[in-house]
């Protein structure tokens, strides 16, 4: 199993909709404890003195942030694979209401390029929670001036205006849809840090394209006492001096940071670079102004003070470093501009907020990606001419426990960042008694055919590496194998150390037998499709706290064994390669966790992030792994499988019953 799932840290419903007297908008309205998330537009719905209706326009939207820092936390420990190997999911769930419900519509999510507070407030009918003086964010405010936030750059919330942006592009056809869209390529960028200004530094002497629109320093003292200057002259030369604007005279603004700004501590600049609105903070330390009194307003230079008598502010100090995209500073969702605008009105989508009392239904960003282990040391065949290259491949695990705990080897880690040894698995063939390798020399391993690890044909090494998408100190090898005059094999690993010029080897595996196709033995030579299944190891209930393997025993429903399988102590289960798991609550049959067989109707290619609810398999048969604390202390839930057989997925009637409890 490979969900995780992190439920948003904040949110806020913004509005410049009408209060209840039509005349006075709820601008200043916060609304973050309600247990609802509303989007909409309203036209016309204000009226004038001769009662007609005015050409107004109200309109509601989203505000949603999530913890990155435990996201980039759960990564370094291997707890989620790197980029390229998971997929994000956004998911809104839709909140029923007694309103009118907009239908045929589109919706927008979009990254938001500042800091916003999320504040206490409450009412969605009469938005008397107001924030002017209070915190949290509102249509005008991204929070209280006393913390230095300042107002949007644009009423109604910040937003990228760039690739970043992304687009819901699917209708809403009802209006009761949940809102549910994969945005990995925002969540990688806020991972690794995005955009940000590390240094003012200088382009004196070169040309710069930094075009700096509307731009706004705000001084912030060690108490939190702000003092804004706002300039609007773009910036298009290095060197080039941006002079005030809309300010008072010298004298004026002097005293006013002489009254205002003890030591400052902080500098936040706000613009737009390009289209892309954005925010930076930067320390005093930062530009070389540590510890300065402002004593006047002049030029910002590498290093220095603030002369007064001087009102003016160099571009050469004001080079902004551009990364590759925005740090987290949340999403903002609303009605795409098509339908924010026009006379048709769209009121109200609502979606649970975090406040919710319905525990799977508050905003989350889902982590989705293929865990499955393929381990086919019990199932390893001969290559077939009547089978495709990836059918003929087999794949072996090796699991690197140190002290109980799978760890990186230390010269090949992936999450670790190092990788200076080579991971090879060789195969010898068993003793007369199959009690022991015979010879254990590389030039004594089975000549293998090329594919999978296998460089050129009647090569002996096959070449492994490190898992994918599985946590620490997993390592797989595949290969093929063509010499029908053995049965058998020994694995055995070893690391080829950087700069070495021989192996180490380090595991010798259990004896794995070889299967042919078409042997009347084969698990895959019965044509009925049809089983039987059970959990050996299912508990009545589980702690959140567990992260619990369930394994399954599998047979055919019409296996009928022959004497000699009576005669063994241990009866070994099928192995279905592509089987699948769901979860549904029993109390109301609400599906927690849906069959994640991807969009494809044939099985995807393992490591494909759509097949993230797929099973594992090794010698004893399937099995798969379910992070408990995913669910709801309390209740009662139920797994089923569906299996890929013959060209379909055919759900079981087995249906596996366990409670979860705190």
């Amino acid at each position: 199993m490979a969900i995780k799932r992190y439920i948003a840290t904040a949110d806020n419903t913004i509005t410049n909709a009408y209060q209840m007297d039509l005349s006075t908008r709820g601008t200043g309205s916060n609304m973050v404890a309600a247990d609802s998330l509303e989007a909409f537009y309203i036209f016309g719905q204000a009226v004038n003195g001769t009662g007609i209706h005015s050409q107004t326009s109200e309109k509601s939207r989203i505000l949603v942030q999530f913890d990155v820092d435990q996201m980039n936390k759960d990564r370094t420990n291997g707890l989620i694979p790197v980029s390229g190997n998971v997929a994000w999911q956004l998911n809104l769930y839709n909140a029923p209401h007694a309103f009118t419900l907009p239908k045929d519509y589109k919706m927008v999510i979009k990254v938001c390029s500042g800091s916003w507070q999320e504040g206490t407030g409450l009412d969605m009918d009469n938005y008397t929670d107001q924030t002017y003086e209070g915190t949290g964010s509102n249509w005008v405010r991204k929070g209280a001036a006393g913390d230095g936030h300042s107002t949007w750059l644009t009423e109604g919330g910040d937003f990228a205006e760039s690739s970043l942006s992304v687009v819901f592009t699917g209708s809403f056809t009802d209006g009761t849809e949940d809102l549910s869209v994969d945005i990995s390529d925002i969540v990688e960028d806020w991972m690794t840090g995005g955009t940000q200004a590390t240094s003012l530094g200088t382009v004196a002497g070169t040309s710069t394209s930094a075009n700096l629109d509307d731009l706004t320093f705000t001084l912030i003292d060690s108490q939190g006492t702000t003092v804004v200057f706002r300039f609007d002259k773009d910036v298009t030369t290095a060197g080039e001096v941006i002079g005030l604007s809309g300010l008072a005279s010298t004298s004026a603004i002097t005293n006013q940071i002489i009254d205002s700004i003890n030591n400052v501590s902080k500098l936040r600049i706000t613009s737009k670079l390009g289209d892309i609105p954005t925010e930076f903070i930067l320390t005093m330390d930062d530009i070389g102004l540590a510890g300065n009194t402002i004593g006047g307003l002049g030029n910002f230079e590498d290093s220095g003070s603030l002369d007064s008598g001087n009102q003016r502010i160099t571009a050469a100090a004001n080079n902004f470093t551009q990364g590759t995209g925005i740090p987290n500073y949340g999403l903002g969702i609303f009605l795409s501009s098509s339908y924010e605008t026009g006379s048709h009105s769209y009121y109200t989508k609502k979606f649970f907020s975090r406040s919710s009392e319905y525990f799977f239904l508050r905003p989350n960003l889902e982590a989705r990606w293929d865990s499955t282990t393929k381990d086919e040391s019990g199932n390893v065949y001969l290559s077939s001419s009547l089978a495709d290259g990836d059918d003929n491949l087999n794949t072996l695990y090796y699991y690197n426990f140190i002290r109980g705990q799978l760890k990186d080897i230390p010269e090949y880690s992936l999450h670790g960042g190092t990788q200076s040894g080579t991971i090879k698995l060789y195969l010898f063939s068993a003793s007369s008694d199959s009690s022991m390798p015979v010879g254990m020399r590389a030039e004594d391993a089975f000549l293998l055919p090329k594919g999978g690890g296998v460089a050129s044909d009647g090569d002996r090494v096959v070449v492994g590496g490190r898992h994918k998408t599985l946590g620490p100190g997993v390592y797989t090898a595949s290969f093929a194998i063509n010499n029908d005059s053995v049965d058998s094999f020994y694995p055995v690993w070893a690391l080829r150390s950087q700069g070495a010029s021989s192996d180490t080897q380090f595991h010798t595996a259990s004896l794995v037998g070889i299967q042919d196709f078409f042997s009347k033995g084969s698990p895959n030579s019965n044509p009925d499709s049809s089983y039987v299944t059970t959990i050996d190891n299912l508990k009545p209930s589980y702690s959140r706290e567990e992260e619990a393997r369930f394994r399954l025993f599998i047979r055919s429903k019409n296996w009928n064994p022959n004497s000699y399988t009576k005669m063994q102590s241990n009866i070994q289960s099928e192995v279905i390669e592509d089987a699948y798991f769901s979860l549904h609550r029993i109390v109301d049959d609400y599906e927690v966790i849906a069959y994640g067989t991807g969009s494809a109707l044939s099985p995807q290619q393992t490591g494909s992030v759509g097949s993230y609810t797929r099973l594992s398999y090794d010698i004893s048969g399937n099995y798969f792994d379910l992070d408990m604390s995913l669910l709801q202390a309390g209740y009662e839930y139920g797994l089923k499988f569906a299996y890929y057989s013959n060209g379909s997925y055919k759900e079981q009637s087995e249906i596996f019953k366990f409670k979860v409890e705190e």
